[in-house]
């Protein structure tokens, strides 16, 4: 026989209540995130916790938590003392993430092409007026990243979904950081990131898998051309205050 809950109310006596918000420790995870993709907290820069714990108004189990979750997430990493430090990307990370990302973006694509639909179109072209208007770096960043995520998600495959979801904070944390290094490049890729994504829509539409694996590449390898610019060009300088 099949049991029903009933809907949460006062007097419910299935134990379960309706979650009104986040947990304590959720949001701690939320912040810290936020600052050290903002480069609040910059590359090697040790999270003290009872600091940490002082400052937000909560306790050193909630932030150690926190500390775990986005150690998880590739965004910090402990050193032989058990110390927290905003992870410093090197070389190599840079080179697993741009490579995964590849492998993740051909195969999302080639999957999704044969499962288009409007309501997922509609979706791809809402978050490109969204890339067209922004004018925040780091929201420039998560605009760019959530126009492939529609994608991977539209792929179908939830082992898929899982391996981009594992990836993606690092490369926010990748692409935020070069972002805040060398705006006037980046700044200068924000259209062609809006008509790169508008011809992978186009693709997508017309159901040539080659065509969409080709353009998922040539993205891809666009990506790479840009970071290598931004290696050979001096970091941007802040401007003085007025």
């Amino acid at each position: 026989m099949t049991t029903h809950l009933k809907p949460p109310s006062d007097d419910s006596t299935t134990g379960l209540r309706r979650v009104k918000k986040q947990t304590v420790t959720d949001d701690v995870e939320g912040q810290l995130r936020d600052a050290i993709l903002a480069g609040q907290l910059a590359p090697g820069e040790s999270l003290a916790e009872a600091q940490l714990a002082s400052q937000l108004g909560v306790s050193r189990a909630s932030i150690r938590q926190a500390k775990f979750q986005l150690a998880q997430e590739g965004l910090l990493e402990f050193d032989s003392r058990g110390t927290a430090l905003v992870r410093a990307l090197t070389e190599e990370d840079i080179r697993e993430i741009l490579e995964f990302r590849e492998v993740l973006d051909v195969a999302a694509i080639r999957l999704a092409c044969s499962r288009l639909t409007d309501e997922v179109v509609r979706s791809l072209e809402q978050r490109i007026e969204a890339i067209r208007q922004e004018t925040d770096l780091l929201q420039l960043t998560h605009r760019d990243i959530d126009f492939h995520e529609v994608i991977i998600q539209a792929a179908g495959n939830s082992r898929l979904l899982s391996a981009w979801r594992l990836l993606r904070p690092q490369l926010v944390l990748l692409l935020a950081e070069l972002h805040r290094q060398h705006m006037v490049i980046f700044q200068k890729t924000q259209t062609i990131t809006a008509a790169s994504h508008q011809e992978l829509v186009q693709a997508l539409q017309s159901g040539d898998i080659a065509t969409c694996e080709e353009l998922a590449r040539l993205h891809a390898y666009g990506l790479k051309r840009s970071l290598d610019e931004a290696r050979r060009s001096p970091p941007t300088q802040p401007e003085p205050p007025s």
